[in-house]
C-alpha cells in the first residue's frame, strides 16, 4: 500500500473535546440534533449524537501512528480519498446507510467520523459535515474551541 500523502494543513486534535467540535448548525445540516454524549472508546475521546434512527460518532485518535496504521489494518473495501484536502479512508455499506471516514489531520492524529442512518447517502452527509469539524480543530500551538 502506498504511503499516506503529506498533510500540509496540520490540525491538533490532542486534548480536544469531540463533543465541542460539531456545532448545532452542523448537526442540523446532517439531520441530527441534541447534545453529544461522551462514550468510552479504545481509540481515544469519542462523542455520540443520536437522533431518530441515526447516530454520529466522532472519535479523536491521537495516541497512534496516524492514518498509515489505520490504512494498513483496514478492510479490503476501504478506499483512499481526499476530504477537504486531507488524506482519508472511506468505508461504507453497499446501500449507504453506514459510512465512516478516517481523516489524517497530522502525521500521528486521525479524526474518525461514523454515521449510521436510514438515509442511503450517509457518506454524502459526512462529506458536508466534516470540513466544518476539521476547521474547528486548532493548528498546532493555537487554542481550540474547548481549551
Amino acid at each position: 500500500m502506498p504511503p499516506v500523502p503529506t498533510i500540509t494543513d496540520v490540525r491538533d486534535a490532542a486534548g480536544a473535546d469531540p463533543c465541542a467540535l460539531v456545532t448545532p448548525e452542523q448537526l442540523a445540516g446532517a439531520g441530527l440534533g441534541g447534545a453529544g454524549t461522551a462514550v468510552p472508546a479504545d481509540e481515544g475521546p469519542r462523542c455520540r449524537w443520536r437522533s431518530g434512527a441515526g447516530s454520529l460518532d466522532l472519535t479523536l485518535y491521537t495516541d497512534g501512528e496516524g492514518l498509515a496504521t489505520i490504512a494498513a489494518n483496514s478492510e479490503p473495501t476501504t478506499t483512499r480519498v481526499r476530504l477537504d484536502g486531507y488524506p482519508a479512508l472511506e468505508t461504507f455499506t453497499g446501500r449507504g446507510e453506514f459510512c465512516q471516514y478516517d481523516v489524517g489531520v497530522s502525521a500521528s492524529q486521525v479524526v474518525m467520523a461514523a454515521l449510521e442512518a436510514p438515509d442511503p447517502d450517509s457518506c454524502e452527509v459526512l462529506q458536508r459535515l466534516l470540513p466544518g469539524v476539521l476547521d474547528n480543530l486548532p493548528a498546532p500551538g493555537e487554542p481550540g474551541p474547548d481549551r
